[in-house]
């Protein structure tokens, strides 16, 4: 199952599978209203098909592991559910650079967020770095549904190249997120598909916390350095 799916794919569940499916709500679903508990349940939101979002896998347990989100909030906590598809029941996988990519064609709605995409886009395309997007960015430009608001944050992800041009990049980042208010978190993905948080990488710290497809692991900076000498800047 890995190879064919990734930490922050978002996966489209065939319709026969999805009415079947068991979706456990986060938290106590008597804070929400029955008729948003219902659709997150049902993995349908005003008749759009919520994508299903790849989670952290358990080593040995049957199925993928997918997450839900809704654009239902409420003091900001965001209405959530987590279930275990068949594989076989995944008809579309998007990964974020997908994702980022289909905004070319999409419709957006004219909020901070969307303009700071498009600038962060630009500053990785010019330092080399295949960038992607996940979180309420990713879920409203992969669903339409209204994900997003004024104060919304940025989550992207970017894949490992020569270091020198990941810390130009998000250095970049780091002042746009300054100058326009919005929140700008970006993750680095390894080659093993793990990803590791641009923000700990260059800290003062000696290591950093990498997430992967089934677990996390504490990884010395050194180890991702070594990694250093495999990449150019295109």
């Amino acid at each position: 199952m890995r190879g064919r799916f990734h930490r922050h794919d978002l996966v489209t569940i065939v319709p026969a599978a999805r009415r079947s499916l068991a979706v456990e709500v986060l938290g106590d679903p008597s804070w929400w209203p029955a008729d948003e508990v219902e659709q997150l349940r049902c993995g349908v939101v005003d008749g759009v098909p919520l994508p299903g979002i790849v989670s952290r896998q358990e080593d040995g347990r049957p199925g993928l592991a997918v997450g839900f989100a809704t654009p239902f909030c409420q003091e900001g906590n965001r209405l959530r559910g987590r279930a275990v598809v068949p594989p076989a029941a995944v008809s579309l996988i998007r990964d974020p650079y997908q994702v980022i990519a289909h905004k070319r064609c999409t419709v957006v709605p004219d909020l901070p967020v969307f303009g700071v995409l498009d600038e962060a886009w630009a500053l990785a395309a010019a330092a080399g770095l295949p960038c992607g997007v996940f979180g309420s960015v990713a879920l409203q430009l992969a669903s339409g549904l209204p994900f997003c608001h004024e104060g919304s944050d940025l989550d992207l992800v970017v894949k490992m190249g020569a270091l020198d041009g990941v810390e130009r990049f998000y250095g970049a980042v780091v002042d746009l997120a300054q100058k326009s208010g919005v929140a700008i978190d970006v993750e680095l993905e390894l080659p093993d598909g793990a990803g590791i948080k641009l923000a700990e990488l260059f800290d003062g710290g000696a290591t950093v916390l990498a997430k992967g497809f089934t677990g996390v692991r504490l990884m010395d900076k050194d180890e991702v350095r070594a990694m250093d000498h495999r990449y150019s800047l295109c």
